[in-house]
């Protein structure tokens, strides 16, 4: 692992952890909360990949999780939005448009999902108890899509962001 791709990492932790923590919103019915978390975790997954985005969406929100006292759903977290991360990621790698929204949609699923099951069995708080959280869970991963235009925005403007994680050198565009 060089510099570069701790860097990117930890920058990435930071912004996951700020957005997560920014603006929670308790879902009373399990005790959890809701945030926009998912914009920038999928920026991350998209632009920078599924080792970085894995890390940073599971370890972003987990931090975010013990910072804001629901330390313990952190182990949940983990999983689940590193599963978000690791899933939009891999499916965006080289796929164009139609991967990167099938990341969004697969990860997206999988967190939904993982936190059902966690909740259901792990947290105790059964199937209805999981189920009354699942609008939350589902609008907290819909605003995903923000993630996916902001990526395309950036890009546009910064192409080199694909060449950041890759290893690659830098190339000047403006002489293309």
């Amino acid at each position: 692992m060089n510099a570069r791709t701790i860097a990117l990492t930890a920058v990435s932790i930071a912004i996951v952890t700020v957005l997560v923590a920014s603006v929670p919103v308790p879902i009373p019915a399990t005790g959890g909360f809701t945030h926009p978390g998912a914009v920038a975790e999928i920026f991350v997954a998209v632009a920078f990949g599924p080792v970085i985005g894995m890390v940073a969406a599971g370890v972003g929100a987990a931090l975010a999780d013990l910072i804001l006292g629901y330390g313990s759903w952190a182990p949940l977290t983990l999983i689940a939005h590193g599963s978000l991360g690791l899933l939009a990621g891999w499916l965006s790698r080289g796929r164009g448009k139609g991967g990167m929204f099938a990341g969004w949609i697969a990860g997206g699923f999988a967190l939904v999902a993982l936190y059902f099951i966690g909740q259901a069995t792990v947290y105790g708080l059964g199937v209805a108890g999981a189920a009354a959280e699942l609008p939350f869970n589902l609008f907290q991963v819909a605003l995903g899509v923000l993630g996916l235009g902001l990526f395309f925005v950036v890009r546009a403007v910064y192409p080199q962001i694909e060449q950041l994680a890759g290893g690659k050198g830098f190339t000047d565009v403006s002489k293309s």
